[in-house]
């Protein structure tokens, strides 16, 4: 009889495994009590951490707690209340689902649970040593259920051994923490970490949960939007164009009540904002996507971070449809983060002076701006007409509100435009406006497919490296959306025979070459229920607008300023330009007081 090498692990052994991939850290255990406390029923949830959770983790409910046989089955693995059958799995709608953290948080762990249903007239206490000894008796009747972790990887030293600094691992617990707290604002949380209360957050609106857990200046620099988009509905909390992040750390999803860190998600929020921020920075929002329990899959992931939807193109046009409405409510507003660094530069190159009291000082005003509201100089003259700006061709869409840039006062080292309204004064950064004025121009143009072409006179000639002229003949046609029309002479070379007529003044191999490279950079591919011409468009056209755009050290007339500033309202998403940078920045009357110590 030959030798057999295979054999079952011990329970003890199994529960350590599993451990190793439910619980990879102290944060990973809060995650998972805090989850059983919400679909417990919880209204309110304690949590109490010592050392960075490496000494002591401690979660409270009041939640529907568990009868003494119940609390000891928990402690079995794949022993659940959430499903019954194979078919359940489909239909997921609780956070927890495969009976497997309670076991695998004792097997490395001193593990202490006290728990009593709403029916018992006495509680259970359960007690666990690293997975071995499992005692039962009874405990004191509570309302829901205490459960405490001590000495967490005490019979697994090699983990211990990759834990991170107290402070790294304090820092995963509060974004678990504030991740569950933001996805379930019905429910009351705090957290104290080493006997200080970090967070206590009451029963509120989702709103109001949200601007307490995002940054504070959030407040005053997003927009709620909601989109209905094929059976799912998207909630956004969008941060302006101009008020973004380094990193991505600062968008966060929650797909039905579960907070998701998903590569596809961040990408299409990334998407719904590309022509307005620059691409190295990321927006600051936060999406909830609710969604048919049946077309989201989220047993992919051992600590369920990550999903897979049914369809995921319907997914990433929902963001982005969501995303691009709200934009355009909130088009040509900066964030308040402007003008606080605009205050703040200003501030550093001298010392304020003391606010006087009740200052008497009279407010000087330039007679030719008083009243500017009332005079006929509001009105473009017939002969500014001639000017660079053209109304026409401008993209309609519904702005929170009007924005008013004023009258212009001057013209600052021909790179910037002063001007003043009722409540203070305006700075603009002359190419970043017409930088975002000439893109909106292009891009309106070619979503409508009506890209005016320039025919030339002689065909320019264009040489390409091998692989650009081996995409050509696959694509050539491509080109075409871009009113672009070109055809290959040899082996390297092919002519150009028709560029936009808005950009005729570029130089047109050129202009084809930086096409034909963005399309094979960014591919032609659909993108979500939409062409991927959009990708295309953002790059090329961004670049070009860039190049065919006043240039700072051009000095504008007074007319050209008025024409200028007129355009900028009316144009969409012109709070910054096509890289991010915002086009102008406005100080009130009453930043300009506190500015020159007038006020405290």
């Amino acid at each position: 009889m030959s030798k057999s090498y295979i054999h079952i692990l011990p329970p003890q052994v199994a529960n350590q495994i599993a451990a190793g991939e439910v619980v990879e850290r102290p944060a990973s255990a809060v995650k998972e009590l805090m989850e059983n406390s919400v679909d417990a029923g919880a209204k309110r949830i304690v949590v109490r951490i010592e050392q960075a959770g490496k000494k002591r983790i401690e979660v409270e409910d009041d939640g529907m707690g568990m009868s003494p046989a119940d609390a000891e089955l928990a402690l079995q693995r794949h022993a659940t209340s959430k499903i019954e059958s194979s078919e359940d799995l489909h239909h997921i709608a609780s956070h927890g689902f495969r009976g497997e953290a309670l076991p695998s948080i004792a097997s490395v762990s001193r593990f202490r649970m006290i728990t009593c249903s709403k029916d018992s007239q006495e509680g259970v206490e359960v007690r666990v040593d690293g997975g071995l000894n499992t005692q039962t008796r009874p405990a004191a009747k509570r309302k829901g259920t205490k459960i405490e972790i001590l000495d967490l990887f005490l019979n697994t030293p090699a983990r211990l051994q990759f834990m991170r600094t107290d402070k790294t691992e304090e820092a995963a617990i509060v974004e678990v923490f504030k991740g569950l707290a933001l996805a379930h604002p019905n429910v009351a949380m705090s957290l104290e970490l080493d006997g200080r209360k970090r967070f206590d957050f009451m029963v509120q609106s989702e709103e109001a949960r949200v601007l307490a857990i995002m940054p504070n200046d959030f407040a005053d620099n997003f927009l709620p939007q909601t989109l209905e988009h094929e059976g799912m509905q998207v909630t956004g909390y969008l941060g302006l164009a101009t008020f973004h992040h380094r990193d991505s750390t600062r968008m966060l999803f929650l797909v039905n009540g579960r907070v998701i860190r998903d590569k596809q998600l961040i990408a299409a929020l990334r998407a719904g904002y590309r022509d307005v921020m620059f691409h190295d920075r990321y927006p600051v929002a936060v999406i909830r996507l609710d969604i048919d329990p049946a077309a989201v899959d989220v047993n992919v992931h051992p600590a369920k971070r990550e999903v897979r939807f049914k369809s995921p193109q319907s997914v990433f046009s929902a963001i982005v449809g969501c995303v691009r409405a709200g934009i355009e409510r909130m088009g040509q507003t900066v964030a308040s983060t402007t003008t606080d660094k605009a205050l703040h530069a200003m501030q550093s190159s001298y010392q304020a002076p003391t606010p006087v009291a009740h200052s008497s000082m009279p407010r000087f005003v330039s007679e030719s701006t008083a009243n500017y509201r009332t005079q006929a100089s509001r009105q473009v003259p017939q002969d500014v007409q001639r000017l660079l700006f053209s109304a026409q061709g401008n993209p309609q869409y519904a702005a929170e509100d009007v924005l008013d840039l004023g009258q212009p006062l001057a013209q600052i080292h021909q790179c910037y435009v002063l001007s003043q309204t009722d409540e203070g004064i305006i700075l603009v950064d002359q190419h970043a406006a017409h930088e975002r004025m000439t893109f909106e121009k292009l891009k309106s143009q070619l979503s409508g497919g009506k890209v005016a072409a320039q025919m030339m006179l002689t065909p320019e000639s264009l040489e390409l490296d091998g692989e650009s002229l081996a995409w050509l003949q696959d694509n050539q046609n491509a080109l075409n959306a871009f009113a672009v029309s070109v055809s290959i002479a040899d082996d390297e070379t092919v002519l150009v025979h028709s560029v936009p007529a808005m950009l005729s003044k570029e130089p047109p191999a050129e202009l084809v070459a930086e096409l034909i490279e963005s399309c094979m950079l960014l591919g032609i591919e659909a993108e979500g229920d939409k062409t991927g011409l959009g990708r295309i468009l953002e790059r090329w056209l961004g670049n070009r607008a860039c190049k065919g755009s006043i240039k700072a050290g051009r000095t504008l007339r007074h007319e050209e300023q008025v024409n200028l500033l007129r355009e900028m309202e009316k144009t969409p998403n012109i709070a910054q330009c096509n890289h991010g940078r915002p086009t102008y920045v406005r100080l009130s009357l009453n930043d300009m007081d506190k500015l020159f110590g007038r006020k405290e």
